[in-house]
């Protein structure tokens, strides 16, 4: 029986693609970060740091100059960061540096309307539950959490880098906002009235003449506690789906075998990449406007060789590309070695291929 601790992304995977989730999951296939998924890493890690009241005056600088160079420590981590993730040239600079004062300049502290009882960044909840035919693990972290004694009212917010806004089922069953909502239920019981807000980077967030922000932020609709109890049972399900997931799971529900999302949403052959086989993957294609993008294809799509770091029982602890297996240090000591492996591609669209 696999060990599993449910988080969004994690179900949002298995549902979106059996086979997806088994790589991720299971044979824990290295991925490649692309430009976006960098960036939102490193504007999450500033934020986090600038939310300690120790770095108060650097929060300070870097308002009073309009940019985040104007904190010298602050911009000397945004810069090695970027430089280590490849993204350090002058426009993804630029773009974070935007993203970041937004994020600065949206309530940062939640003491816009009341001053918060306690604010918390990046808080990390870990919740096992077994009682009343309920039973499941999720983890996860909220990107800020206000918390108001006197109205028992919490805010919980989460800052988006995407270049979209959310679309149908996104906005109307959230995944996110259930499980943040649950996990404040039950790590502060008595804060009973709770707000979900998802922060959009990359949109206009400032009010307008009657006080209200721009299409930018998006505040969701309260959950009630009929809704929360009906997710546990969910998470329950899934939670035994997952422990038993085996090979055949993860052939029974391919992406590509999937209708197109009609809600404008990324799903279906969608996560599939249109151009697998005539082009490579990040080379420009033309999309449907005529605009040139960077091409798209499921990094588990085709095959490769890749290296993993296994402990003493052969257990994956991390795993790297061939050009990068020299990032795999093993601890002799502990018994941990540096393996070769091969993985034979997508079974959809490589026959009955299959990583053993």
């Amino acid at each position: 029986m696999n060990d599993v601790k449910l988080s969004a992304s994690r179900i949002k995977t298995a549902q979106g693609c059996s086979w997806k989730y088994w790589a991720n999951y299971v044979l824990k296939l290295p991925q490649k970060g692309n430009d976006g998924s960098n960036r939102g890493t490193i504007c999450h890690d500033i934020f986090e740091t600038l939310g300690s009241h120790e770095y108060l005056d650097e929060y300070k600088n870097i308002l009073d100059s309009g940019t985040v160079m104007g904190s010298e420590k602050i911009s000397k981590t945004l810069l090695d960061h970027a430089k280590e993730l490849g993204v350090d040239d002058e426009e993804n600079i630029e773009l974070m540096d935007m993203m970041i004062m937004r994020g600065l300049l949206f309530d940062f502290f939640g003491d816009e309307d009341a001053k918060p009882t306690e604010a918390v960044s990046e808080k990390e909840f870990n919740i096992e539950i077994n009682e009343q035919g309920k039973k499941y693990k999720i983890r996860g972290f909220i990107d800020k959490l206000f918390l108001y004694s006197k109205e028992k009212r919490a805010v919980i917010r989460d800052f988006k880098t995407s270049k979209q806004l959310f679309k149908g089922k996104e906005i109307t069953d959230n995944l996110q906002d259930l499980m943040y909502c649950l996990a404040v239920k039950h790590l502060y019981p008595e804060y009973t009235d709770r707000d979900v807000e998802f922060v959009f980077l990359k949109f206009d967030l400032e009010k307008d003449l009657l006080g209200e922000r721009g299409s930018g932020l998006l505040k969701m609709n309260k959950l009630s506690e009929d809704e929360l109890d009906g997710f546990e049972y969910q998470l329950s399900g899934i939670q035994e789906y997952l422990e038993k997931f085996n090979k055949d799971d993860a052939k029974s529900n391919f992406a590509a075998n999937q209708s197109y999302p009609s809600d404008g949403t990324f799903g279906g052959p969608l996560m599939c990449g249109k151009e697998g086989f005539k082009k490579s993957r990040g080379e420009l294609v033309l999309n449907d406007q005529g605009e040139k993008i960077p091409n798209f294809i499921c990094e588990h799509r085709k095959p490769m060789a890749y290296y993993v770091l296994l402990d003493a029982n052969k257990k994956i602890l991390s795993s790297e590309h061939e050009e990068n297996k020299d990032k795999l240090i093993p601890d002799e000591s502990k018994g941990q070695e540096v393996q070769k492996k091969f993985y034979d591609g997508c079974p959809h669209f490589f026959g009955n291929a299959f990583e053993l």
